[in-house]
């Protein structure tokens, strides 16, 4: 059978150039004012960089730029631990596309772990309890 490639990963097994000092090039996704969203394939989860804001101007766009980096692998590890904001829209744009499929989010910053809290929202990677009836 053979395996049709996204054509980041199938750029990845041939060797590109404009590596990264580990020999892996990112590939940006996404560019706004607020944000940035790159793509490390690599072998294994491929590594998606979220750095910057995350409010409501953005979070749908993050969140379809999330979805997009799933077609180019779907096990991805979302490091967080570059965004300096994000308010409960973000959050909730982060968990949900962490919660639909095989994403892991790490590196959370503490501010945003602090409003996760205030909002009654497990932490990533927590198990979600349903509501008590």
């Amino acid at each position: 059978m053979t395996q049709v490639l996204h054509p980041l990963r199938a750029h990845m097994r041939r060797g590109a150039t404009g590596h990264d000092e580990s020999g892996v090039a990112e590939h940006l996704l996404h560019v706004d004012p607020l944000l940035r969203v790159t793509c490390t394939v690599r072998p294994g989860p491929s590594l998606v960089r979220v750095v910057g804001e995350i409010d409501r101007s953005n979070a749908a766009e993050l969140r379809r730029t999330l979805e997009q980096a799933r077609r180019i692998d779907d096990e991805l590890v979302v490091d967080v631990g570059g965004v300096s904001f994000t308010d409960v829209t973000g959050l909730r744009a982060l968990a949900a596309f962490a919660a639909s499929g095989r994403a892991v989010v790490r590196d959370v910053p503490q501010q945003m772990v602090r409003l996760m809290k205030l909002v009654g929202m497990p932490a990533f990677g927590e198990p979600v309890e349903p509501p008590v009836a």
